[in-house]
């Protein structure tokens, strides 16, 4: 096997399982130069952020969870999904679609860096993420009694505050590493963008939340393949929307390639605390 499929191979199990993972991906995406490490590189940063949040450090010492084990392991579950996707051209053409594109415009290089974080953020939330959910809910049986699912989901809410939170330092890391002009952004919309971003992923994430239900209630593969297919085509769609390539968001994607770092060089990456 080769470096990269050792990557692709990786199933954490948890979130300390994950985190040396991503490094593991992101130093490799980085020796390639590899479109692919955008979106990783913001997803490492909330990983960290909700590591510290589970081990109360940092600026989380205040305890903001009912179960931090639940999230953490919630945390594997989603990691072992995004390893999974850098495979997903081995597989179906229909399936996994927001990620074929994902991964697509980012292999071929056709991208912005804001095109590469949005379409990653599109397909690991409104792809993934249910799933995900699902598999946690089903690991620790919170079907089974009625007043966990709403403990669960004040967890899973929790996280969106971790997430809206994480997104100052997401722009400054992206913008050091990969240019792209997003912390500029940032600075000119004076935090608009971070109050769109955060209504943006609170509304999904919400979404994902009954998405997860619906497949906890499926009594069979056929029911369980009728979620992924919806929540398939759904993500392709706004993919499709992000990932525009027609000449009215010319100007914007010229601008945005001309400010992308071609070559990344080595990564500094920071340590859970």
């Amino acid at each position: 096997m080769s470096e990269f499929d050792d990557i692709a191979a990786q199933r954490p199990a948890n979130i300390e399982e994950a985190i040396p993972c991503m490094q593991n991906a992101l130093r490799y995406f980085h020796a390639h130069n590899d479109y692919r490490a955008v979106f990783l590189r913001a997803y490492y940063i909330i990983t960290l952020n909700v590591h510290a949040a589970i081990h109360r450090r940092g600026d989380y010492t205040n305890p903001i969870f009912f179960d931090a084990g639940w999230v953490g392991s919630q945390a594997g579950w989603f990691a072992s999904l995004y390893f999974k996707s850098l495979t997903t051209f081995d597989r179906d053409p229909d399936s996994e679609r927001a990620w074929k594109i994902a991964h697509g415009m980012a292999e071929k290089r056709t991208s912005t860096v804001l095109q590469d974080l949005m379409l990653g953020l599109n397909a690991h939330i409104n792809y993934d993420l249910a799933y995900g959910t699902y598999l946690n809910l089903k690991q620790h049986d919170d079907g089974a009694e009625h007043l966990l699912l709403p403990r669960r989901k004040f967890d899973h809410d929790q996280v969106n505050n971790i997430l809206v939170r994480s997104m100052p330092q997401v722009a400054n890391a992206l913008t050091r590493d990969y240019g792209g002009g997003i912390t500029l952004l940032h600075r000119t919309l004076h935090g608009l963008d971070i109050v769109m971003s955060s209504t943006g992923l609170k509304y999904y994430r919400e979404r994902v939340w009954w998405s997860a239900v619906s497949y906890l209630t499926t009594t069979d593969d056929e029911e369980v393949n009728l979620v992924h297919d919806k929540l398939n085509w759904e993500s392709a769609q706004l993919a499709k929307l992000i990932a525009d390539e027609s000449i009215w968001s010319l100007p914007a994607r010229k601008i945005g390639k001309a400010i992308r770092k071609e070559r990344f060089g080595a990564i500094t990456l920071e340590t859970p605390a």
